[in-house]
């Protein structure tokens, strides 16, 4: 099992506990262990037998090392089994809905018999469910309106869980697999696609060597728990946690057709079969052909393949079917973001509030790993309670700490905060101190429930702010947990263009906000973004992917992103007053 899954065995168990109510020492030390399995950078699965070096986690007592030895070794935990047994179905998909705790939800189960979120959507909608102790009539509507998502959402899940498996599978099957020459992922991940139903893998083989034996590797893997289907050249697996992951198997001459085929939307791939027999060539799962010819046709990348079919190139995200290739017969896409454009991070989070590593950790982190030029250190403001947010005397002496650093450090710092937004739309911090920091980011943590009028000023209100620099995953939705606020999402951005406010492309796997479509009709009004990590933990500065992948989705040219500037660059557009930012041309070059 990997470091995810028996994270949330140790949550699911913490649950569990807590609705039976179990004494809240336990309940903690198994939701502690959860945390710090999720924060580890190495498999747990590789020390699985160190006992010694299991307790050296912390939190990991003789209990939770047993345990985890047990779930790592069986792949079971007798415990979860006892908990599951004990308390009603449903109690485990209740609690994922965002105001629903363990209490509720084994009340829900047992006297409502609720035990699905399609069950719940028809309790609420007949008003059965807020006769439920603790449960307003708003609060229902809420609930609703998240378990309304995750019903829309289906088996389908996050682009990071489904990177780190495919990463996992590739990894084994190019150890296992002499015969393999070229792997990669493809489809919706490769096209980074926020939420996946599938992970596929293309994978090319040497001339002469047979793909059954790949495929045989592919059926074997360690996660595999039920081959789906298979052919000569196919294969379909489920893995231990449900999720679907495919390989294609293809001669090294017909690699680069084949990827491109395998990439694109459905609606894409139809286009190029299209635009391929207008040129007397066949494009299909196995690659690109001239009209009735054995071997596929020279081509060694995805260039030359639109190329071949006299297209410019088109980056993988795009290939959507939104009028990418009738723009690529006459354009090119070079101007849109690359990751290597990316020049520094304007969201980052130390242990001053609610990230786990210290400031040296981070910015060290962010230098080697990264290579970044800069990095804005922005730790909560005091409305995040829960996040440990600083006081003002704790603001000042957070900068004196980055300005410190700054003077011996790889990297240009930034002082900073994220700042709440407050539910009547004033800030955390007066405009006294705001003018002392080099960089302002403002989000919502709070008050989600507020009706669509009432949040889109309370977020407008904060941007007249001159202080407010940036607007940080606006929407405030979790990918697979939690529905986004009721928010005119066009005026917001109207209003970025008319304040001269920055808008954030929130890189973590569990936000992506703003999302792709978002992004898309924010650069048709002229928005300008910034594409940042909102990294808690040293090795979330790699998530800065996902965010690029949600930029390019929208179309997004490198020109119109603040943190592609070097850091002179920067930090004069940051000395304008905001009536000028947008009319900041970014120097070429």
């Amino acid at each position: 099992m990997d470091n995810g899954a028996i994270s949330k065995v140790f949550a699911d168990v913490a649950v569990l506990m807590q609705a039976r109510g179990d004494n809240v020492f336990k309940v903690r030390a198994h939701s502690k262990a959860s945390d710090e399995i999720k924060s580890l950078s190495y498999s747990l699965a590789d020390i699985v037998d160190d006992t010694e070096l299991l307790r050296e986690i912390p939190g990991f007592g003789e209990a939770i090392v047993g345990k985890t030895q047990e779930l790592i070794r069986t792949g079971r935990l007798g415990l979860l089994e006892d908990l599951l047994e004990e308390l009603p179905d449903g109690v485990l998909e209740l609690v994922q809905i965002p105001g629903i705790g363990p209490k509720t939800a084994v009340i829900a189960a047992q006297e409502l018999g609720i035990g699905t979120f399609e069950q719940l959507v028809a309790s609420i909608e007949s008003d059965e469910f807020q006769q439920l102790p603790r449960i307003s009539k708003k609060g229902a509507q809420q609930i609703l309106r998240h378990t309304k998502m995750r019903i829309e959402q289906g088996d389908r899940f996050g682009l990071g869980p489904a990177t780190q498996i495919v990463a996992g599978a590739i990894e084994e099957l190019k150890t296992r697999c002499p015969e393999i020459t070229l792997i990669e992922v493809a489809g919706s991940v490769k096209r980074g696609v926020e939420l996946v139903g599938d992970i596929n893998i293309l994978c090319a083989v040497a001339e002469g060597a047979d793909p059954a034996t790949v495929l045989e590797c592919f059926a074997t893997l360690p996660s595999a728990h039920k081959i789906l289907s298979q052919d000569a050249s196919n294969a379909r697996i489920a893995d231990n946690s449900g999720k679907f992951m495919s390989i294609k198997v293809v001669p090294a001459k017909a690699w680069a057709g084949a990827l491109v085929y395998a990439t694109g939307s459905i609606a894409h791939g139809r286009k190029l079969e299209e635009i391929a027999e207008q040129n007397d060539l066949v494009l299909t799962e196995d690659g690109l052909y001239e009209n009735g010819a054995d071997d596929p046709v020279v081509a060694e990348t995805e260039a030359d393949i639109y190329d071949l079919l006299n297209l410019n190139f088109i980056p993988p995200e795009m290939r959507e079917d939104s009028n990418e290739i009738e723009l690529a017969e006459t354009s090119d896409f070079s101007r849109i973001l690359k990751l290597s454009d990316i020049r520094g991070d304007l969201h980052s989070h130390t242990n001053w509030s609610d990230g786990r590593y210290p400031l040296e950790e981070m910015v060290a982190s962010a230098a080697a790993d990264r290579g970044f030029e800069y990095l804005a250190i922005t730790d909560h403001s005091p409305s995040a309670t829960v996040a440990n947010g600083l006081v003002p005397d704790m603001l000042l002496a957070h900068n004196s700490a980055v300005k410190e650093l700054d003077k011996t450090s790889e990297l240009r710092l930034l002082t900073g905060t994220e700042m709440d937004i407050k539910p009547d739309g004033s800030l955390d911090y007066s405009d006294e101190l705001l003018a002392d920091l080099d960089i302002v980011i403002a989000s919502i943590h709070s008050g989600m429930d507020q009706d669509e009028a009432t949040m889109t000023q309370r977020v407008i209100d904060a941007m007249e702010s001159p202080h407010v620099d940036i607007i940080c995953h606006l929407t405030t939705r979790l990918t697979e947990r939690r529905a986004a606020v009721e928010i005119d999402i066009e005026a917001i951005l109207n209003a970025a263009v008319r304040t001269g406010t920055v808008m954030e492309i929130n890189a973590s796997p569990d936000r992506l906000d703003l999302k792709a479509e978002h992004v898309r009709m924010g650069v048709d009004l002229g928005v300008i973004f910034a594409v940042n990590t909102d990294s808690h933990r040293t090795w979330q500065f790699a998530n800065l992917r996902f965010g690029v992948q949600t930029a390019i989705r929208g179309w997004v040219e490198s020109g119109q992103v603040i943190n592609t500037l070097h850091y002179a660059e920067l930090m004069a557009f940051l000395a304008l007053p905001k009536t000028e930012r947008y009319a900041f041309k970014k120097p070429r070059g």
